[in-house]
């Protein structure tokens, strides 16, 4: 039901669906600009620099018609190389909602470019500070939910205000995108977001036309017959990499070739891992290389890589960037991955925090080289058909064209 149709209780929820309307009508005629939040300085890397594509390729379709986007960094040190080349403006502003004071900053800085538009990662679906926003013009505000973790749906008296405030709808984000059907379900069990707001727009990944196995190996010296596991994540306790180390320091003496096992990452849990590589028999089997932007250009060459997280994944693209390289995936049955992974056709998927697990599946698969290269073929033909950067970009750009009123365009 279109919001302007409901009764009015109150002179200030009145004044928010005249002001509605009016944008409603001017929206014909003046589609206005855009702003994407950034919610890290420049250059922050991880998965910003993806996001922040994402951007890029926004404000290129969108200066085909004129409109004008700007990605608002907290702070600029250097220009952001994820934007360069593309119409994307750069802007150095604090998106700061929790004070007066960030509030007017930000009204100021809407105001001042048109900003109709404004492209939220990862913040609330519902914030009394959207309707001051809608005030200063805004008419769409979008949400883009990448965030992992599980969450508990509210009850109780909790249950009773979240639903209450839902019924104010100018501080409800217009539309909401999950990463996958995982993130959707909780987006409406746990945020309570209206049902028909919430879309899936699955993650990407660049599937390459043609894929170096070599590199790998000759980067680390490893002889072509030697199998290589791969793991490339955040060096956090829940991404589960101490139970891949374990796992496999029970695999190397099953296998007739000791296999080797390279991890890619840095972060808070790093010495823990160093830690526990220590106290491993077969260590020498184990290669930290630390975080290279790189990853993606290597990973075709490894023979099977290892998803080992023990948290709800709000997607899974460690999994998913294996598979557009042609590579068999081992990973946890946990949040979106199971949306990425397909249990017995492109890899195997595990309980979580289970190296005896983790250590069959690798044996299993390692053992076997014709399941497991017919297992990373289908993978890559699923990235092709489901996962492709163009069927992502155009949906996206689809979203924000219909939104500004600027033709038609592919559903969310």
């Amino acid at each position: 039901m279109d919001q302007r149709s409901v009764v009015v209780s109150n002179p200030v929820s009145a004044q928010y669906l005249y002001m509605e309307t009016i944008s409603s009508a001017v929206a014909a005629t003046e589609p206005g600009n855009v702003l994407c939040v950034a919610n890290f300085r420049t250059n922050t890397g991880y998965a910003w620099d993806f996001i922040e594509s994402l951007y890029a390729s926004i404000a290129d379709d969108l200066a085909r018609f004129g409109v004008r986007t700007w990605v608002a960094y907290p702070r600029i040190d250097e220009p952001p190389s994820s934007l360069s080349g593309s119409c994307a403006e750069p802007l150095e502003l604090k998106f700061d909602l929790s004070s007066p004071t960030g509030i007017l900053k930000v009204v100021a800085a809407l105001r001042s470019r048109r900003i109709r538009t404004i492209y939220l990662t990862d913040r609330a679906t519902w914030h009394p500070a959207y309707a001051i926003l809608r005030l200063a013009g805004v008419r769409t505000i979008v949400v883009h939910d990448h965030t992992s973790g599980d969450r508990t749906p509210p009850t109780g008296l909790k249950r009773v205000l979240k639903q209450w405030t839902r019924r104010f709808k100018p501080a409800l984000a217009d539309a909401i995108l999950a990463v996958s059907e995982y993130v959707r379900r909780r987006k409406i069990e746990v945020d309570l977001a209206p049902a028909e707001r919430v879309h899936v727009m699955l993650n990407s990944v660049e599937v390459p036309t043609t894929v170096d196995r070599d590199r790998l190996r000759r980067l680390f010296g490893v002889p072509p017959d030697r199998p290589i596991v791969l793991c490339a994540c955040r060096a956090a306790e829940y991404k589960g990499v101490q139970y891949l180390l374990e796992a496999f320091d029970r695999l190397v003496p099953r296998l007739p070739v000791r296999p080797l096992l390279i991890y890619f990452g840095d972060g808070p849990y790093m010495s823990e891992l160093r830690r526990l590589r220590e106290t491993m028999e077969h260590r020498d089997d184990v290669i930290f290389a630390g975080y290279r932007p790189d990853v993606p250009d290597l990973i075709g060459g490894a023979d099977l890589c290892v998803v080992p997280s023990v948290w709800g994944e709000a997607f899974g693209l460690a999994a998913l960037e294996p598979a557009a390289n042609g590579v068999a995936v081992v990973a946890s049955r946990v949040g979106g991955i199971p949306e990425v992974v397909v249990d017995g056709e492109t890899g195997r998927l595990v309980p979580p925090a289970s190296p005896d697990a983790l250590c069959e599946a690798m044996e299993q698969l390692l053992a076997d080289e014709e399941t497991r290269r017919a297992m990373g073929a289908r993978g890559r033909q699923r990235a092709v058909d489901m996962f492709s950067r163009e069927i992502q970009i155009d949906r996206l750009t689809g979203l924000f064209r219909r939104r500004l009123g600027l033709g038609a365009s592919i559903a969310a």
